[in-house]
Parts: C-alpha cells; structure tokens; sequence
C-alpha cells in the first residue's frame, strides 16, 4: 500500500503540473510587469525579442538590464547596449542622470528602477512563461551538502518514474542534455532559459542548488518552490559576505524571498534551528542530535558505508547505504523527508538509499588495486574538512594524510582554521596549492600555517601535483589519503589562467605508475 505523510504536509500529484508550453508575449508592458518603477521615458509598447545583462550580448530589438556588479558596472555599458540595437533600458538610475548619453526617447525606453537586479529576475521569468511554476522545484541551500543532496532526490524521483532535471555544482542535466557548470547557480536569465527548456522537454521535477551569492543577487528572486532545504551553515565565502550573520541571512532569502511551500530543515544547526522557529509555519525538520520529524537511529559508520534507523512521521525503516561519512547520515535525512512529501514509500527510500549512484568528487575512491585507500573530496571549508577527516577516521585502521590547500582571492579568514582542522584531525598533512588565482600561492600556505600547531606532523609542497603523488607515496597497508579541496574540478586557476588539473586523474595515473 502506497504511504502518505501526515496532512499537515503538502502533497503533490501529477495534476499539478499542468505545463504550458507558450512563451509569454514579449512585449515591454508583460515583461515589466511586477516591477516597481520609479522613473520612465519613452514607449512601453514594444516588442522585446532578447534580454541581456552583459552589453557584449545585445541583440537588435533587446532590452539591456544594467546590473551594478563586483568588477562592472551596467550602467557604463548602456550606450554600448544602445549601439548594438537595445531598445528598453532598466537600470538603477534616474532620467537625469542618464541625460549625458543623449537617448532618443522616441526609439528608446528607459526604466529607471531601485533594484535591477530584482528587475532582471522578474523581467526573466516573464520572458520565459514563468517555468518555475510548472516544474516541481526543489531548491537546497546550505554549506555543504547541496550537490550530493541533488544526487540523492534525482535518484528518488527517477525511482518513482519521474523525468528530472538538475542544476548545481556540477553541471546541468536533463534527458540527454547536459551541460557543465560555470558557477552553481546561473544568473536569473540563464537559469529560466534553463527552467523552460526543461519544462518543453518534458521534465517535472527539477533539483536547484541555491548559493548565498544568488540568494544575495537574487537569482531566485520570486521563484515558486515547492520544496527548500537547508542543510546547514559554517564559514566560508566571507570574501563575498561582510559577516556570518549576514551569510545565514542571505541562506534564509530562499525561504523569506519566494514561495516555498514545503521547508524542510535541519535544526541539529543553529541557524536551522532559528529558521524552523522564525518560520512558523509546516517546516519539517531533521536531525540527529535534535528531536526531529526525520531522526537517525543505531548509526553505523563502516568502510563500504553507512548504516542506521531511519525514524519518520510513517514509521521506521533499517538504511544500509554506500555513502560514507556521518554528515551524508543529514542528506540522507533531508532526502527521506522530501521523499514523503512527494508520496514515495519508505521501501523505495530504502531501496533508493542502497543503491546510490558514485558522485562525481564526493568521497569518491580511486583504486587501482593498491592496498590502502585514495578518497577525493570537494571539501574546501573548516567544517567540510573536519567532517571529512572524521569520517575517513571511522572507517581507517591506518593513517589518515589528507592533502589540502586553500584558494586564492577568497575568504583568507578560513585559512588558518583549515590548517589547524586538517593538522590535528589527521595524522599527517600535506599542504598545498587549490586554486591560487592572482595569489601567491606561498603566502596562501603561509596563511595556513598560522593555524598548524607545532607538534603537527606536515610537510607544505606548492605544486599540488607534486602533493598529490608525494602523499601516496607515503601510504602503507590499510593507510587513506584524503584529497580536498577540488572534488569533481578538472582545472587549477593560476593568476587569470585555467589549467586543466583533475586531482582523480592525478592519483589515478600516479598509482598506475607505482603498480607498474
């Protein structure tokens, strides 16, 4: 017999996902409407056949959207925008001081609004028919844990029949399509062209990974989700948030900021805990060490996997899954819980959780027949990394090396903190080169020192190749050497430069030339 969850949670059916296929018009009028506009110029009666944010990619007959960023500001860009054929201007502006560009408000419209940012969103999902309300849209923000929790609820809906879609980290998939990723969450334009191709091909379940940078420049803004987790928070991307506070503030925007009708969260974190109560509404919550909705039992952390109770609303069910580690126990939680939601049974999360596919750089294991393990991981945080190690340091009957680095023109607060986690946690580190950037890798490392104790077993070596196989070099019978920091990467970031650097490849090919 089919289970359902308690009724105090949202259910879903194939009903309601009635897809329309029809773009919106484009004309001016329909594509602004839901933006607060503060100052006008010119017709709004035209027909917009293209939308750009980067003047370089106006089209004849476009509206140029002049977003104020990091490195550029758009509104140095709108008569560019004009000579390639914008005929709509938004910008964060007003008419006077656009005068100096002398627009011909006979052939030009300009909108002059407070957030163009915001506009840029709204402007984007009416110019794609709105796709995000014709999808089931689960968006994850948090930390760590937002990739593999993709993994995990597309193998879910696959297993319940379901054609989905993904968008994150890695790259962008549906069907036969797929794309990498340039960064985890496209712009509002790119990622509503993506939810409508998407929505033509047939796809009703889409999994989003939600950052705090697209939360901050919303990205997302008013999208309709039907499901939002968050998977918790620790340091990082303090390059880009003045604070931690305000970090978790811009990870609570995708529940502040759109229309999620089911949050799912996890309080055994603080600030998961501070949503659940700021929400006050039918949040579901996971934990372990918290009296959750969704809990674990009986855990067992072993080489092959992790094994535990599964505790929910509908009963208990005994999980044997293959991956490892103590913090996949939380995403394992948060996937049971959307799992219900959707209707699904507790003997196909089971069956689902068992069987999960290898994701690409996530604890991934590269063997080439040796007697000790070779695990590389994306984990690039002090959290991630203490996680990492300890749960490497379950399963290990040797010696933990774990070889890390941190990157470039980045939060150089986290630094030290990684280098004392990594130091004290394992039983030997290497110190190395991520991606440096304009940095000099040196004074990255020296960065790093500042947190190593002295009595820390370690040895720093910058080429990060040179790492990788002095690392291995070093492992004995039954030892693991962790690799952090790149994960599913194929590249390194030297000054402006992008090199291809797979760290898999690296220790695969240094093993295949030990056994030979």
């Amino acid at each position: 017999m089919k289970q359902t969850v308690s009724t105090k949670w949202f259910l879903f059916s194939e009903n309601d996902f009635s897809i329309e296929k029809n773009m919106s018009e484009k004309n001016l009028k329909n594509l602004i409407a839901g933006i607060e506009i503060a100052e006008s110029l010119g017709n709004r009666d035209l027909e917009i056949e293209n939308i750009a944010f980067d003047s370089r990619k106006v089209r004849q007959d476009g509206l140029f959207v002049a977003i104020p960023g990091g490195k550029h500001d758009g509104r140095v860009f709108i008569k560019e925008a004009l000579d390639k054929g914008a005929i709509a201007i938004i910008a964060e502006a007003s008419i006077e001081s656009l005068s100096s560009l002398h627009i011909d408000h006979e052939s030009i419209t300009v909108l002059c609004v407070a957030d163009s940012r915001k506009s840029l969103s709204i402007v984007s999902a009416n110019f794609y028919g709105d796709p995000s309300a014709h999808l089931n849209l689960t968006g994850i923000t948090g930390t760590n844990g937002k990739t593999t929790l993709t993994y995990v609820l597309e193998a879910l809906a696959k297993a319940d029949g379901r054609d989905t879609g993904v968008i994150g980290t890695i790259d962008c998939h549906f069907g036969k399509t797929k794309t990498p990723a340039a960064m985890t969450t496209p712009e509002s334009l790119e990622l509503n062209l993506k939810l409508r191709q998407m929505v033509d091909a047939g796809v009703t379940d889409c999994f989003l990974e939600v950052s705090s940078h697209a939360l901050s420049q919303k990205r997302v803004y008013d999208m309709d989700f039907d499901v939002g987790i968050f998977t918790n928070l620790s340091r990082d991307h303090l390059d880009f948030h003045s604070s931690m506070e305000e970090y978790k503030n811009s990870k609570a925007e995708l529940f502040r900021g759109n229309n999620v009708k089911v949050p799912i969260l996890n309080i055994d974190d603080p600030a998961g805990k501070e949503f659940a109560v700021e929400l006050k509404r039918n949040a579901i919550s996971t934990g372990i060490n918290s009296s959750a909705d969704f809990s674990a039992e009986n855990i067992s952390l072993i080489a092959t996997g992790s094994r535990f109770t599964l505790k929910t609303p509908n009963g208990s069910t005994e999980i044997n899954t293959n991956l490892l580690g103590e913090h996949n126990i939380y995403n394992l939680l948060s996937a049971s819980a959307y799992a219900l939601v959707q209707g699904m049974s507790l003997n196909m999360i089971q069956s689902t959780f068992q069987n999960i596919p290898c994701i690409p750089g996530r604890f991934e294991s590269i063997s080439k027949g040796q007697n000790f393990s070779v695990l590389v991981d994306y984990a690039h945080t002090e959290d991630a990394l203490c996680k990492a190690i300890t749960a490497a340091k379950t399963f290990t009957e040797g010696k933990v090396i774990v070889v890390f680095g941190c990157g470039g023109d980045r939060d150089k607060g986290k630094r030290e903190g990684m280098g004392r986690i990594a130091t004290e946690k394992s039983d030997f580190s290497v110190i190395t080169s991520d991606n440096p950037r304009t940095e000099n890798p040196e004074n990255i490392i020296s960065d790093i020192l500042k947190g190593v104790p002295a009595s820390a077993s370690h040895v720093t070596i910058t080429d990060r190749r040179e790492a990788i196989e002095y690392a291995i070099s070093r492992a004995e019978k039954n030892d693991l050497v962790l690799i952090a920091g790149k994960g599913h990467e194929d590249y390194q970031v030297l000054g402006t430069q992008k090199e291809y650097f797979d760290d898999r490849e690296v220790a695969r090919d240094f093993l295949e030339k030990q056994i030979h």
